[in-house]
């Protein structure tokens, strides 16, 4: 089922009046294009950040949350054409840096019309961000329809700090748009946008590239329901798509300055773990991302959704986490020169709704690890 969509209409009616800063652009380096013309995902007018995999036909296949797509073009409005592999997938799109605007992509093929008109003398700066996790459904972004007299040109460059987060739906930013008093939208998959989760927050206020390598209901050890045996982060942190073990990162392509590991909430959902065998199975997680990314300073935080009460199972829990973490960051700084640093983020308890931390809770978040980023990286 192929749809078009015209979602941007209204906006586009206003954007193109209004004045606006041009992107900056590395370089400008049209291509000309005579007829209609498509390009696949491996085009070098093409710029991703995240984890991709490409596929046979040349699309970049997306699983990740917060995986993000970026290109410049001038003139006639190409089309974006995206594939879905769920009912459940939504991306965010922005033009030339404005509010984004949420679409909900239909499983199947998608194509989506871009602004037409007046543009700066740079062009329209394209962004398209994976709201949802991979279990909501791998998105395909196949490419572009571009139309006679369509230019691309050069997308400015990445940043060249890189950092790295690693954890489950926390990371992933789910629930984060819901907000009470009641809104049934809080628990369904339109809620997610890894956009504004605290990971891709310390981005922006870093001016630095953000990988999330996130995975729901995930821990190190077991999942929330204490499967061992299933997909954690152990499993799916060398894979491209998380639910594909055919499909292997290649960590050279993408060096993190600093680390995040946020995990932890899922191990310890159906109870408290041994000590011991956290502590080891942790160390042995962050053995395994030291191997391929040896000089990389790390921040161990806790779960922000384990309580504080004094006395309650959640402080427990937390407790025990806390004093997990302490203990792999000081066999670090005794065997390695690896900067690392514990953060016991404080309790943010979601909605009456849904548990996960709003976005408000995430900028929270964020305002606790970014000194420590800072102090670990001089940044």
């Amino acid at each position: 089922m192929r749809t078009t969509v015209f979602l941007l209409a209204l906006l586009l009616t206003a954007t193109l009046l209004r004045a606006t800063a041009a992107p900056a652009a590395a370089s400008v380096n049209p291509l000309p294009i005579p007829t209609p013309h498509l390009i696949t995902a491996r085009d070098s007018h093409l710029a991703f950040m995240g984890r991709v995999a490409f596929g046979t036909a040349d699309e970049a296949r997306m699983a990740y949350p917060g995986i993000t797509v970026r290109f410049v073009y001038r003139g006639p409005a190409p089309t974006l054409r995206l594939s879905a592999f769920s009912e459940t997938c939504y991306v965010n799109l922005s033009c030339n840096n404005w509010e984004p605007v949420k679409i909900h992509l239909k499983s199947g093929e998608n194509s989506i019309l871009l602004p037409s008109g007046p543009a700066p003398a740079s062009g329209w700066l394209v962004e398209i961000v994976r709201r949802t996790e991979a279990w909501q459904g791998v998105i395909a972004f196949d490419g572009l329809t571009l139309p006679p007299g369509c230019e691309l040109l050069a997308p400015p460059a990445w940043p060249k700090r890189k950092l790295l987060c690693i954890g489950d739906s926390i990371t992933c930013g789910e629930c984060i748009d819901g907000l009470p008093p009641g809104d049934s939208t809080s628990l369904t998959p339109a809620s997610a946008n890894a956009s504004r989760a605290y990971g891709m927050l310390l981005g922006r206020a870093l001016n630095s590239q953000v990988h999330l390598v996130s995975y729901g209901g995930r821990g190190v050890v077991r999942t929330w329901d204490a499967k061992r045996d299933s997909n954690n982060a152990p499993q799916f942190f060398p894979l491209s798509l998380p639910d594909d073990p055919t499909v292997r990162w290649d960590h050279t392509s993408y060096t993190p300055d600093a680390i995040i590991i946020c995990l932890g909430q899922n191990d310890f959902s159906a109870g408290l773990l041994e000590e011991t065998e956290y502590t080891e199975a942790y160390a042995r997680f962050v053995d395994q991302i030291r191997t391929v990314h040896p000089r990389a300073a790390f921040v161990f935080a806790s779960s922000p959704m384990q309580g504080n009460e004094p006395g309650s199972e959640d402080r427990a829990k937390r407790d025990r986490l806390v004093r997990c973490l302490e203990n792999v960051a000081a066999r670090l700084r005794t065997t390695s020169k690896t900067k690392v640093a514990v953060v016991a983020l404080h309790h943010q308890p979601g909605t009456v709704l849904n548990a996960h931390p709003s976005a408000f809770q995430h900028e929270q978040i964020a305002q606790e690890i970014l000194p420590v980023l800072k102090s670990l990286t001089g940044w």
